[in-house]
């Protein structure tokens, strides 16, 4: 029960941050990346998510037989969660009109974390990845019988 709320904060925290307090490329922005707050808040609910599923993946996998089909299969998963991310990354920095060193980008002189591109890293693609990436440390870790 309490892995599936810190899940379900979890969702609620990258939610927040991907939509709540990233800026729209469209939108001029003075005041700074407040996101930050917000990722300092949830960051502790964030490591307990992943560390309950690394231990309910250890217990509920322990006597799984087929381990290597398993991480085969998480480990594609990662691999083809890298398009969609890719694609995010893409289609925002495109939407900035570039990256932090061209001039006329919304972001320019900004590096890449900022008010603009919490999003980049906080996103429901990265949410599933670290999960999956999770997932599979877990695995790694069941003792063989």
């Amino acid at each position: 029960m309490f892995w599936l709320i810190s899940t379900l904060l979890s969702f609620l925290g990258f939610f927040l941050i991907e939509n709540v307090f990233t800026v729209q490329p469209n939108t001029i922005s003075g005041n700074g990346n407040l996101g930050i707050l917000i990722i300092m808040l949830f960051s502790p609910i964030f490591i307990v998510s992943y560390y309950l599923t690394f231990k309910l993946v250890r217990k509920k996998l322990k006597d799984i037989k087929n381990k290597k089909i398993l991480l085969v299969i998480l480990f594609f998963s990662l691999v083809l969660l890298l398009l969609p991310i890719s694609n995010y990354i893409n289609d925002l920095v495109f939407a900035l009109g570039g990256d932090p060193s061209q001039p006329e980008s919304r972001i320019y002189r900004f590096g890449w974390f900022n008010q603009y591109t919490n999003s980049m890293f906080f996103n429901g693609y990265t949410l599933l990845f670290s999960y999956v990436f999770t997932i599979i440390i877990g695995v790694l870790f069941i003792k063989n019988s």
